[in-house]
């Protein structure tokens, strides 16, 4: 048989023939390959030459002893048999060895770790410890969201976000973010009912709390609870640029604070910024989880009604006219602040927002020293979770150190 005359047969052993069978679920390749050897009339040695596969690589396909399986040799050994490519790989793989389905698996793991999780920024936020050993960050995942598997981590059940076929670095850090706080929110579970009409007349009373850099935020996050809002501190991760967030879980409003300018101010302009979605956004809110300020606005929420709302909170506009004149007299900016029932840090703040917005030179460390610690503010949240083994960790020091919760 000349060359040509051997590819026309070749062809016409690789056709689907009509006396052909769909195998049942048990039955294995090397079944299939003996009774298609006594269909065509032909010897394995004449198959082997025919497909052009070495008798050591088909036989290890057999008899489920290769460790690697070319490819090409399959496919060609799928059309031979007349099974689609996906039926062939089903069948072989119920074949395998716990070895090869573990080999398999770990691929799998190491794929959905890959395509989900900015490792080298969750390094950089020293979430974990190695960007390159997949074990370790696999437990370290698992651990930390309290899952059985790692695939559990994209559960729509257990976190009602966005479904995303490709993500992008910052989308990747962002769902870690979020996740982390819902979660935080879920496990918390706030027993105290929403009470839109009681946030209405506490409101008036927040401001004066930003005086008190280090009880103040801490005194109104309780206060908050008490009518079924929860506030909780999370750090900002690289990429991802929130300065606060609103959540609704079970059926309650919360708030996460961050760090993001590590400035007193911002945490307390945020806090009145959530305020205002949830006084006026809710529903919104509602249908979509969450919301996220100081990134792309995905509701279509007014972000800059709220930022309004927040800043005649704090300090009117025709407060900072008026203080303007005196902002290099510590002083008169303090008497004025303590009249305003503001820290003095809010004014110098707004002073330079403003200024920035009308073109003039930034002038924000002239007036630094008048910053408070952040950190003696946060200090009272007591919790960074990137550091805790667990969210149930990080949630069982919040419950105790701000909602008084054992």
């Amino acid at each position: 048989m000349n060359d040509n005359e051997l590819n026309i047969f070749l062809q016409s052993l690789l056709q689907p023939l009509s006396s052909s069978v769909e195998p049942s679920a048990d039955t294995s390749i090397k079944q299939l390959f003996e009774c298609r050897l006594l269909e065509v009339g032909l010897s394995q040695y004449q198959i082997e030459k025919l497909l052009n596969i070495e008798r050591k690589s088909l036989e290890g396909i057999l008899d489920r002893t290769a460790k690697r399986v070319d490819i090409v040799n399959a496919l060609k050994l799928s059309s031979f048999l007349n099974l689609n490519p996906e039926k062939f790989i089903n069948i072989y793989l119920t074949e395998m060895s716990p070895e090869s389905i573990g080999e398999l698996e770990r691929a799998r793991k190491l794929n959905f770790i890959a395509s989900n999780f900015d490792l080298k920024n969750l390094y950089k936020a020293k979430f974990i410890d190695s960007k390159t050993d997949f074990d370790k960050i696999e437990c370290r995942i698992k651990s930390f969201f309290g899952i059985e598997n790692i695939f559990q981590y994209n559960d729509q059940k257990l976190y009602p976000l966005f479904s995303r076929t490709k993500r992008s670095s910052n989308n990747k850090m962002r769902d870690f973010w979020v996740r982390s706080a819902y979660s935080h929110f879920q496990k918390i579970n706030n027993k105290n009912e929403f009470d839109r009409a009681a946030l209405v007349s506490l409101l008036p009373k927040i401001r004066q709390y930003t005086m008190d850099t280090e009880k103040g935020l801490f005194v109104v996050a309780q206060a908050l609870y008490n009518i079924g809002i929860t506030i909780i501190y999370q750090p900002y991760l690289p990429t991802v640029q929130v300065r606060g967030a609103t959540f609704f879980v079970n059926n309650k409003p919360c708030i996460v604070l961050t760090d993001l300018q590590k400035n007193y101010p911002t945490i307390w302009f945020a806090l009145i910024h959530e305020i205002h979605h949830i006084l006026y956004d809710l529903e919104i809110i509602q249908t979509n989880a969450y919301h996220l300020s100081g990134e792309l606005d995905l509701f279509l929420i007014g972000e800059d009604e709220a930022n309004d709302f927040s800043r005649e909170y704090l300090f009117s506009e025709e407060k900072s006219k008026y203080i303007a004149p005196f902002i290099n007299n510590e002083l008169i900016v303090r008497e004025f602040a303590k009249k305003s029932q503001v820290h003095p840090s809010l004014i110098y703040s707004f002073y330079n927002y403003d200024r920035n917005n009308q073109g003039y030179h930034n002038a924000w460390s002239k007036y630094k020293q008048y910053f408070p610690d952040i950190k003696k503010t946060l200090e009272r949240f007591n919790t960074n979770p990137w550091e805790k083994e667990t969210i149930q960790e990080s949630v069982d020091m919040i419950k105790k150190a701000v909602f008084n919760i054992i």
